[in-house]
């Protein structure tokens, strides 16, 4: 059984896919917005990850080799990939609603995260698996992305005046 694992860019798509193979299950990561549903497998589990939107953000910046400053975040916040971030993460929305959800911040944080999964995925959580995830994928950085270095009086203003606020609330934020 292959893990159908999803998520937004820059949610920590690379982590989630290396617990669940440290759960001993084959996955492979996705982005795939829910209207390329038909594109996910139906008969598979699926596992979306989620991540702070502020940090997706300088995540993204980061992995785009640009420096993260409150310019270039509200930049990024207005056209993400194509669009404003609102509207691409609105596209992944519905994915909240089907199959098991774990944000970044918790898979990283201790083991709960992937004992739950594999709850869901119906294996056994193999001890020592979490302690193995930090590292050695793709994207993995030693030090994590964090938007508050940029989270200045004028970010926030525009923020939450073009639907930031909205934003976090609908991914738990």
């Amino acid at each position: 059984m292959e893990v159908f694992c999803n998520g937004f860019p820059k949610s920590g798509n690379h982590a989630l896919v290396k617990a669940v193979e440290l759960l001993g299950l084959p996955a492979r990561v996705n982005h795939v917005p829910f209207i390329g549903m038909q594109t996910a497998p139906i008969n598979q589990p699926h596992v979306f990850i989620v991540r702070d939107p502020r940090n997706v953000i300088v995540s993204w910046l980061r992995f785009n080799r640009k420096s993260v400053t409150p310019g270039t975040f509200l930049a990024a916040f207005r056209k993400f990939q194509d669009r404003p971030l609102v509207e691409e993460m609105a596209d992944y929305a519905p994915w909240l609603e089907i199959g098991h959800v774990v944000s970044y911040e918790a898979l990283i944080a201790g083991p709960l995260s992937m004992r739950k999964m594999a709850s869901y995925l119906g294996v056994p959580y193999l001890e020592g698996a979490w302690q193995e995830l930090p590292g050695l994928t793709v994207t993995w950085n030693a030090v994590k992305s964090d938007y508050r270095s940029v989270w200045t009086p004028a970010v926030i203003k525009a923020w939450y005046g073009e639907g930031g606020g909205e934003l976090l609330t609908r991914w738990g934020y």
